[in-house]
This record gives structure tokens, C-alpha cells and sequence, in this order.
């Protein structure tokens, strides 16, 4: 068992969509199974968990055992504050949060099916001695749907790039100037910080970067202080 396993379960909805209760026996019902976090901090972002009744909001941690939490130093660490869940196959012990309350845990491994578990095992066991679990399969697709589903996939990545840049136009009034900047800023993000940088950039007035455009220290004054990077002294 592996926690990427785990990720699998929650992410598409393999849990019964019923019948969950907690290691307290308070039921559980999922609303949203939130964004998942490749990063540091909780596995998920903004879930919604129904639990005895109450709706929760917000994330979802998840572990092999509950004791993993206290060995990753969870306890003390204020990114975990907002857990409203956590997701373990064997829960070996209570968990609690900085000001002393029990996060609700649901206990994984009774609920998940013996057929996902075996299809899971054998995926391991195939994947040291191939390149891609499929690939055995991968001759017997028909060439003309491989083409066509390619074909297919760049069309929709090109419609959502050019989407972006319709929307951006719309809301900058055919400023195209405006639009570069907007799309800078977000490139300069990269994929963690893209979103982020976007959403400061939308909300800054380009007419006033504009303005600074000659003058490079203020220009620089101006964008370090709306993305908020400069450091602030009492």
C-alpha cells in the first residue's frame, strides 16, 4: 500500500458514496473531493465534507496510518490548522491540532473493493518491466482513432490558450498592451504561482504601469508592491 493509492480513492470517487463513518462512527458524506496539492502542505484544497450532519470546508490530509501525522510534525506546523479530514487506511491512533481538538478520521481500508486492490497490485508488478503498463495494448488501438485523438487534444489546448486570451482582451477593452502584461505576469508565475500572479495583475490598472513605463524604478516600486514582494519594516 502506497499513499498515491490513496490520492487515486479520494480524487475519483472509488469510496461508497454511502455508509461512511469515521473512527468515531459519525457519518460522512463527500460533497467535493477538492484540488489536489503536489506541493507542500495538506493533500487537498477546499473539500467539502458532510460529517454528523455538519458541513465542513475546507482540507483533507491523508496518510498511510494516523500516527504519520505526528511523525511528519504536522502537529505544530499552522498549514495544517484547517484540516477537516483525515484519510488513512489504518488508523493506529487519535489526532489532534494545535489547540487540542480531534481532527475527524476516516479509516479507507474496509470500504475499498479487493477488485481496485488487485488491479492496483498488478500495476506495480508490471510496471518494473515495462514502459508503460499499456503498452502491449497500444497495437491493437486503431491508428485512425490514435490520430484523431491527438489531433483532437491540440485543437482543445489551442482553444483553451486562445480562450484566455479572448477574455483577457474583453475585460482590457481591446488593449492588447494590457493583455501582454496579464499574460507576462502569469508566465512569470510558472505553474505553481501562474494562477496567482494572473488574478494581481487583473486587479492592477495597466494606464498607471504604463505611465511608469520610462521610469524603471518606479516601475519596479509599483509591481514588487502590488504582488506584494516587498518587504515591509516597522
Amino acid at each position: 500500500m502506497r499513499e498515491d493509492l490513496l490520492y487515486f480513492i479520494w480524487k475519483h470517487n472509488k469510496l461508497p458514496t454511502k455508509q461512511l463513518c469515521t473512527s468515531n462512527n459519525k457519518t460522512v458524506l463527500v460533497k467535493a473531493t477538492g484540488i489536489q496539492n503536489r506541493v507542500a502542505g495538506p493533500d487537498f484544497f477546499n473539500a467539502k465534507v458532510e460529517i454528523d450532519g455538519q458541513l465542513w470546508a475546507g482540507n483533507v490530509e491523508m496518510h498511510l496510518r494516523s500516527s504519520d501525522w505526528y511523525a511528519h510534525h504536522h502537529e505544530t506546523d499552522e498549514n495544517y490548522d484547517n484540516v477537516i479530514l483525515h484519510v488513512v487506511w489504518e488508523d493506529d491512533i487519535a489526532v489532534f491540532r494545535k489547540d487540542s481538538s480531534q481532527i475527524p478520521t476516516l479509516e479507507v481500508k474496509h470500504y475499498v473493493s479487493e477488485e481496485l486492490l488487485n488491479r492496483y497490485r498488478n500495476l506495480l508488478e508490471n510496471s518494473c518491466s515495462s514502459f508503460i503498463n499499456c503498452e502491449k495494448d497500444l497495437k491493437e488501438l486503431d491508428l485512425f482513432l490514435v490520430e484523431n485523438w491527438l489531433h483532437r487534444l491540440y485543437i482543445e489546448r489551442l482553444e483553451h490558450k486562445s480562450k484566455l486570451i479572448m477574455d483577457l482582451l474583453e475585460t482590457s477593452k481591446n488593449d492588447w498592451e494590457a493583455v501582454l502584461f496579464k499574460l507576462l505576469a502569469k508566465n512569470f508565475g510558472s505553474k505553481v504561482n501562474g494562477p496567482y500572479f494572473l488574478e494581481r495583475a487583473k486587479q492592477l490598472d495597466f494606464s498607471i504601469a504604463r505611465k511608469t513605463s520610462n521610469e524603471p524604478f518606479q516601475l519596479e516600486a509599483l509591481l514588487f508592491g502590488h504582488f506584494g514582494l516587498l518587504n515591509v519594516s516597522d
